[in-house]
């Protein structure tokens, strides 16, 4: 046989491989989830694996919106969101940071994504660190009001916390209106 004689195999690329995984969470539009770990690992796979797959119907891909503590980069290249619009959460200035006192900005940039997407997931890490930065009530104000605006969409919102950084109170007042996953 000679050497152009076999036909090679062409690889998937790496896009397709995504779209042909099938989901692995059942996150029900228009809701809002909890999930309480550190680090957010089990957020990070269900915010990836809705973004990466098609939905049960098979009508498009499920948009993003990713805001985080770690650096978009990492982010990026940890988990393979090429396209998803991934924020920072930093005191530092610059493109796609959002600075973790300015509460009105991030709100509104959620809002806008719930209100603009029809089939889309918001995941919010980094509840933590917004708290040391802001009054907790005014934090709970902010999430409570982006979950108003995810109930009335079709978009879903993941929250990590990590459960050991508030008491039980603040624990139970931000999962009061969310469904815990994991």
């Amino acid at each position: 046989m000679g050497l152009f004689s076999r036909k090679s195999k062409a690889k998937p690329s790496q896009k397709a491989v995504r779209l042909s995984i099938s989901r692995k969470y059942d996150l029900k539009p228009g809701r809002s989830y909890v999930v309480q770990e550190s680090p957010p690992h089990m957020s990070f796979d269900a915010f990836v694996n809705l973004v990466s797959t098609a939905p049960a119907g098979g009508k498009g891909k499920t948009a993003g919106f990713a805001v985080t503590r770690q650096h978009p980069d990492l982010v990026r290249e940890k988990y393979g969101l090429e396209d998803t619009p991934v924020y920072w959460l930093a005191t530092r200035t610059g493109d796609k940071v959002i600075s973790p006192t300015n509460l009105g900005i991030l709100s509104h940039m959620l809002i806008k994504f719930a209100g603009d997407t029809s089939d889309g997931i918001i995941l919010l890490d980094g509840i933590e660190y917004l708290v040391s930065n802001n009054d907790f009530n005014k934090v709970l104000r902010m999430v409570d009001q982006v979950n108003d605006h995810i109930t009335q969409s079709g978009c879903r919102m993941v929250l990590p916390v990590d459960p050991r950084a508030f008491d039980q109170k603040e624990l139970a007042l931000l999962m009061r209106n969310m469904e815990r996953l994991g």
